[in-house]
């Protein structure tokens, strides 16, 4: 009986489980529904688990038992398709669970930690995988059998020279509109080379690859079908491996290939090119398309490729060992030595013998199919998670990239050696062969988030063949005679261990943390390099110095090797960038990726006089990025490396005495007290400043400095290269973007952490008046913007005696300590809490008479008889600080008075006649809780994340304020402050600090994606502020010690309740497409409320907008586009009113017009020079010994800010913004029939958009309606009533009228 009880429990936690997941759409519950009804498949799909285990044993049931058994079975496949031996009793009711169960019950709760995530992969395997000999692929293999027949019986064509083979091939690219050259690689064959091209039908011609074998799947570029055409191995000769002799035949073959299946039948049905394999131009290949008109082809979205290959035993394979050179200095520079030492080209060298192994691996992966079931189910789940994150095809700015080499074959092999090992090296397996196709993927994921393939090779035969001392990574295949990863760069490698440990941290993570299945595998932007990295460069580079000269070269001949063994000019770019770069900024970056622009016909390549470009993404570390000084070695110990130091830097590299006493080279980009600006652009100046001076890249608009600018150019290195004065150009949008987050009246000695000392300063002065006080103030809790670092710009200081046109107030509500003689009648307390201000300000004052203080009371004279519930700003005091030069206002904190307004509402509620009453005390508690309770816990959780966690998240936050500003859409009436946060805090909270941005452009760009993607209406936004916040190196050293879980987060109780919430919502229909963004501490969303309807869409529509923008900017190298980004369109808006310039108080937070100039002007850099001093004798050594008396404290310009007059006289009212008070009128007289916009940072527009319910259409004439009505003769009456229309030429006028002194101007638009 013990044993039935539990298993009676453990149904009933797994069934609880389902409930905690049962909040899922309504395409889940179908999965679900189909996976119950269809026992046989998920016992198929738990057959290689069941294989491990005992046999199955036969089984017995009671008549009395069928319906428990009927029940327990519904029960487990409901709860994620476990298989039905688990719930079958089992001989005796106290038998043991088998291996099988045990197994099973690990797959669903321990291994996936949802049971839908399982469902869900085996869904997106039926949908995505692609199998021959099936309904769906029967014109496809109809078609390969064609291409078959054709490439058989192709015509040979007679061996001939160079010249002659090229002639044929220019004549029958006319008749066949072909391509009119031969694809020969660089560098192509040199005059009177002794070389015979001639041509035979392939010897072998079969499908190979992962169409093949069971695992092609579909992506978001389709699928590939290789099909290999074996050369004859009469065609080559002994030595043809050397100096390029193979390629140019198999080049030659290539293109007879496209001729005879040009000419064929095969024409009608497919569009034919030539491209090239894994981007090396010594592999092209044909490439066959299916025609649109073609359906039964064309809906497959896949695309044949033609390999031509040679027999194995045709050369030999020890001969192209990664140590050995095959390309002869005297081939490539004419007199240059045979007899010295040569230099390895292990990448030439695989590329061959890969051609000569292609059937054996095919042959190897299938014996590995054969003995794991599920092995090509897994490999088809690498395939799709890396064709979403792969770059190939997707566009930025209009052009194409080109994709990376680690591809679907790479991957798969990875797997194989987890799951068979192999080698002399002793490397065992990693995978066991029984295990699903989920659990090798996961198992593959955490190997390859883990794994540095440089540092620890693999091998899987039994010899390394020299691979390991020719350097890069390693991953030998099962012959020992190619390394599978030859021609994969590092920086590849990096982004894909990136990518993984991301991937393997969300499968580790606890069930009810966010959709896993979706951003594994769904995720449409994972390949978006502007989401992918933290700053994004677009530089065009010349390809000449990269193609192989003919006649003397002055860069060593082991270089030239070097560059021309990647097999095309633009990977060895793109290699020599990374490195440059990587190394150059190793310890500020994570991952440093070079992709390039993708070449319109592999024709385009061997064109030298052009430029190409290239992407350069870096992912910042969020710490190291933000420093000034970067160290160098110490020039004694390490000469050498100090040489190198001083040839990257040149002029920037500085001999520096530091704290330590140490004597070290350092490069240094900054004062010390540098603003969180001038930080933010540190890491793309010294990319910039790298490129410009090894590869004459000049960058426009400028991101270097005038400092940059006068030594980048001095001494350059030997290595660099020289273009001639045709250098290339660079762009980068990170310095540039942040720019609009300036004000016209930014202050230099304006900074969040003076603000911060202020308030902690106001508090010790508060503090320590307890004697003078009723009751001890016992602390004060900030709910201001500029207090937590999201403020647009840090609060200004300014003399208390100062006059400003608008003085910024800095709420903090004052707490004291707890009494008990607090009055229970709400009117009374407020006047106690006045008394309490009162005697506060009188105390203040008296001890800081330097200080301003200033009382407000809008409810005096009035008494608990007028039946007015007071606000909870509605007594407060405004203290003019002397030593920080900022306003607090100050209001009390009591709990008593929430306990009461709380406690009227309920009353209230409870009688329905007084509805309105009740609703007015419940709007009251709510204001009450918004500015005491719910703003101060906002503030904190704001300021944790700002200021301990993220450093780009406060940039990011006042960016995005800027962007809804400056499209009228940031304010109470639209998108709370508050909410703004939320929406960009999200950024940095959905997948923890493994993947939260690093630069304000990142998280800009990200927060844009959210609002333009987000389905509001069915998907629940959290925002997590209890998210991991673990440093990026912890989190790898974690994953080098195979530790996946992941710390922090919100638990599955806490998200269970805030997705209860919004179900609820949604089934009650109160969420209509709002935005609206739930926490932990809220999970109802009330705090800030939901945004319209119609701001969201708005939101939608912008953000899309501006992200198109920002990708012109990417495709036409230049960042004319980026203003639009923050300037909004005014043709949708029904009225326009324009306000007097010269009356809005907030004018000077306007952004400088020198920010929407192309090429900003250089006054308007903020940054603070270092050393504003005269000039040192050259002879001084360390240059950061300056005489203290030459720098300058922020103390001496402490009250050093821009003043300005108010434009209505009142000097010194805090927080005085006539067209605020202006847009609340409006808003509270005609907030139904007209939705109104304002730019809260002195925009000098108010834009009004009439609501089509309430002004667009006659209604029948009452008494009641509460608007500016006129007649509408030209309706029909409805019940003999007349019909009325919205008066808006008359609501116009009053607009007018109310305005007066303000409004300039009104402009009516669409009537």
């Amino acid at each position: 009986m013990a044993a039935k009880k539990t298993a009676t429990e453990n149904r009933s936690k797994r069934k609880s489980a389902v409930i905690d997941n049962a909040q899922i759409k309504k395409k889940k519950a179908q999965l679900v529904e189909q996976v119950s009804e269809s026992d046989s498949e998920i016992s198929n799909s738990d057959e290689s688990m069941a294989s491990a285990s005992d046999s199955e044993e036969e089984e017995e049931e009671d008549d009395n038992e069928d319906e428990e058994e009927h029940d327990e079975d519904e029960e487990s496949r409901s709860a994620g398709g476990i298989n039905k031996t688990l719930v079958e009793k089992k001989k005796g009711l106290g038998s043991k669970p088998t291996n099988a169960e045990i197994m099973a019950l690990n797959e669903t709760a321990l291994l996936f930690k949802s049971n839908l995530f399982k469902l869900q992969v085996d869904e997106l395997l039926s949908e995505t995988l692609v199998m021959s000999n099936t309904k769906e692929t029967r014109g496809l293999d109809a078609a390969l059998k064609q291409i078959r027949d054709v490439l058989l019986q192709l015509s040979p064509v007679a061996e001939m020279s160079v010249d002659a083979a090229s002639k044929m091939v220019r004549k029958l690219g006319r008749v066949c509109n072909g391509p009119s050259s031969i694809p020969f690689p660089d560098p192509a064959p040199p005059a009177g080379m002794t070389i015979q091209l001639g041509f035979r039908a392939p010897s072998v011609v079969n499908v190979v690859g992962s169409y093949a074998l069971g695992m092609a799947a579909r992506t978001r570029t389709g699928f590939n079908v290789d099909v290999i055409a074996q050369m004859p191995s009469e065609l080559f000769q002994e030595r043809d491996h050397l100096n390029m002799r193979y390629f140019y035949k198999r080049a030659f073959y290539v293109s007879m290939l496209y001729t005879g299946l040009k000419q064929s039948a095969l024409s009608e049905s497919f569009e034919m090119s030539i491209d090239c394999m894994r981007n090396d131009l010594r592999l092209p290949v044909v490439t066959l398309r299916p025609r649109s008109d073609i359906r039964q082809l064309a809906k497959l979205d896949c695309c044949v490729r033609i390999v031509p290959t040679v027999a194995s035993d045709k050369f030999s394979l020890r001969r192209l060992g990664a140590d050995r050179n095959s390309i002869r200095p005297s081939f490539l520079i004419q007199g240059a030595s045979d007899e010295d030492e040569l230099p390895a080209t292990p990448q030439y060298n695989a590329a061959l013998s890969a051609d000569a192994l292609m059937v054996t691996h095919m042959s190897y992966l299938f014996e590995i199919t054969s003995v794991c079931a599920d092995f090509a189910r897994a490999a088809a789940l690498l395939r799709i998670w890396h064709g979403q994150r792969n770059t190939h095809g997707r566009k930025i700015g209009g052009q194409k990239l080109a994709g990376g080499r680690i591809n679907g074959f790479v991957l798969t092999m990875v797997l194989a050696w987890l799951v068979r090992g192999g080698g002399n090296k002793g490397n065992g397996s990693r995978l066991s062969t029984g295990l699903g196709a989920h659990q090798l993927f996961k198992g593959a994921m955490e190997f390859l988030g883990a794994h540095d393939f440089e540092e620890q090779p693999l091998w899987m035969g039994d010899s390394d063949a020299g691979f390991a001392a020719s350097g890069g990574p390693v991953l030998v295949d099962p012959t020992a005679s190619v390394n599978i990863l030859a021609g994969v760069q590092e920086w590849e490698l990096a982004e894909l261990r990136l990518a993984a440990r991301a991937t393997a941290l969300d499968l580790n993570a606890s069930g009810g943390s966010g959709d896993q299945f979706s951003r594994v595998f769904l995720s449409p932007d994972s390949g978006d390099i502007l989401l992918r990295y933290d700053h994004v460069l677009r530089i065009s580079v010349p390809l000449g110095p990269f193609f192989a000269p003919r006649h003397g070269f002055n860069a060593p001949i082991a270089r030239r090797l070097a560059e021309l063994d990647h097999g095309h000019p633009v990977a060895a770019v793109q290699a020599r960038l990374a490195a440059l770069i990587g190394s150059a900024l190793e310890s500020q970056t994570r991952a440093v990726a070079v992709h390039a622009a993708a070449d319109d016909s592999i024709a385009d390549v061997v064109h030298t006089n052009r430029t190409h470009v290239f992407f350069v993404g870096l992912v910042a570390n969020a710490e190291a990025s933000l420093r000034v000084v970067t160290m160098g070695p110490d020039p004694d110990s390490e000469p050498q490396a100090a040489a190198r130091f001083r040839a990257l830097w040149g002029e920037r590299a500085e001999l520096r005495r530091f704290r330590d006493s140490a004597i070290r080279l350092a490069s240094v980009w900054g004062a010390a007290n540098a603003s969180p600006e001038t930080r933010a652009t540190v890491l793309p100046r010294m990319a910039a400043y790298l490129l410009r001076r090894h590869f004459s890249v000049h960058s426009s608009p400028e991101v270097l400095t005038d400092e940059d600018l006068e030594v980048v150019d001095q001494n350059p290195p030997k290595a660099a290269l020289e273009f001639a004065g045709t250098g290339g150009s660079l762009l980068c949008l990170s310095s540039r973007v942040v720019d609009f987050t300036q004000t016209i009246d930014s202050s230099l000695n304006s900074s969040f952490e003076a603000a911060l000392n202020g308030l902690e300063a106001l508090g010790s002065e508060l503090r320590g008046l307890e004697d003078q006080l009723p009751l001890r103030v016992l602390s004060l809790h900030a709910n201001a913007p500029g207090l937590r670092y999201t403020s647009l710009a840090p609060p200004k200081p300014l003399a208390p005696s100062d006059e400003d046109a608008y003085i910024e107030p800095l709420p903090v509500s004052v707490e004291f300590t707890s009494s008990t003689r607090w009055p229970d009648d709400l009117m009374a307390l407020h006047k106690v809490k006045s008394a309490f201000l009162l005697r506060l300000a009188e105390c203040y004052g008296a001890a800081h008479p330097e200080a301003v203080t200033t009382m407000v009371d809008s409810l005096l004279g009035y008494s608990a008889a007028d039946g007015i519930l007071p606000a909870p700003d509605a007594c407060y005091l405004d203290i003019r600080h002397a030593t920080s030069g900022l306003a607090f206002r100050l209001a009390v904190y009591v709990d008593r008075e929430g306990a009461l307004l709380e406690k009227r509402a309920t009353d209230l509620d409870r009688v329905p006649v007084l509805a309105e009453q009740a609703a007015a005390a419940r709007a009251a508690y709510q204001r009450w809780l918004r500015y005491h309770v719910w703003g101060p816990r906002h503030h904190r959780l704001m300021l944790g994340l700002c200021q301990r966690h993220h450093p780009a998240a406060s940039q990011t936050v006042r960016l995005f304020k800027r962007w809804l500003s400056r499209h009228m859409l940031l304010g109470p009436h639209a998108v709370s402050e508050e909410t703004a946060e939320l929406v960009a805090a999200h950024a940095f909270t959905v997948n923890g600090s493994e993947g939260a941005p690093a630069s304000a452009l990142a998280g800009f760009v990200r927060t844009l994606r959210m609002l333009a993607d987000w389905r509001w209406k069915l998907d629940l936004c959290v925002v997590d502020f209890a998210v991991s916040t673990e440093k990026d190196d912890a989190v790898e050293d974690r994953a080098a010690a195979g530790v996946w879980t992941v710390s922090g987060g919100m638990s599955d109780e806490a998200r269970t309740a805030v997705q209860k919430e919004f179900d609820d919502a949604l089934a009650h229909e109160k969420i209509k497409g709002c935005l609206r963004v739930a926490t932990e501490h809220d999970p109802k969303a009330e705090w800030w409320g939901a945004v319209s309807p119609v701001i969201t869409r708005r939101l939608s529509t912008l953000a899309r907008a501006s992200l198109a923008c920002m990708d012109a900017c990417f495709g036409g190298s230049s960042d004319k586009h980026l203003p639009q980004v923050f300037t909004t369109p005014l043709d949708d808006y029904s009225i326009i009113v324009k306000l007097d310039r010269d009356a809005i108080c907030r004018k000077y937070e306007q952004p400088p017009t020198s920010v929407f100039e192309t090429i900003p002007s250089k006054d308007d850099d903020m940054a603070v020079d270092e050393d504003q001093s005269p000039e040192l004798p050259k002879s001084e050594i360390f240059k950061n010994l300056l005489p203290s008396i030459q720098k300058q404290t922020t103390a001496n310009v402490q009250f050093q800010s821009k003043r300005h007059s108010n434009p209505f006289g009142q000097a010194g009212i805090i927080g005085f913004d006539p067209v605020s008070m202006y847009m609340r009128d409006l808003v509270s007289v005609y907030g139904d029939s007209l939705i109104l916009f304002n730019d809260v940072y002195g925009g000098s527009i108010i834009a009004g958009l009439w609501n089509p319910a309430v002004a667009g259409r006659p209604v029948p004439f009452a008494a009641s309606i509460h608007a500016n009505m006129r007649p509408a003769p030209e309706a029909e009456p409805v019940k003999k009533r007349p019909m009325a229309l919205y008066n808006k030429t008359a609501v116009v006028e009053e607009i007018i009228r109310l305005g007066e002194g303000l409004v300039e101007d009104v402009v009516v638009q669409g009537q």
